[in-house]
């Protein structure tokens, strides 16, 4: 895999450690990123981050008695512990001056 496509995933994390414990719109993370990465590669990279439990998805209806949805994410305790270096995972390279 590419090193830009892991530093995603750092970057994602990184966002979402900094904005704890507030959960973030996925639109709004796609916003953030999209310049650089396309929405599939980010929407990947979310879907990842939240199979290996570094962040939590959650689907909420974006009006009430509407049938719009939207997931927000948010980072969990295990993604905290990876952003302090207490686990590592060499699929997320943390950068040396964190």
């Amino acid at each position: 895999m590419r090193l830009a496509s892991l530093s995603l995933r750092y970057k994602i994390l990184d966002f979402l450690y900094k904005v704890y414990p507030e959960a973030v719109e996925e639109l709004t993370i796609i916003h953030v990123f999209y310049e650089y990465h396309t929405v599939d590669d980010i929407k990947k990279h979310l879907n990842y981050l939240v199979d290996k439990g570094y962040i939590e998805q959650k689907e909420i209806c974006l009006r009430l008695g509407t049938k719009k949805t939207t997931n927000i994410y948010k980072i969990t305790s295990k993604g905290i512990d990876l952003m302090q270096g207490i686990i590592q995972d060499k699929a997320i390279p943390i950068p040396e001056d964190e």
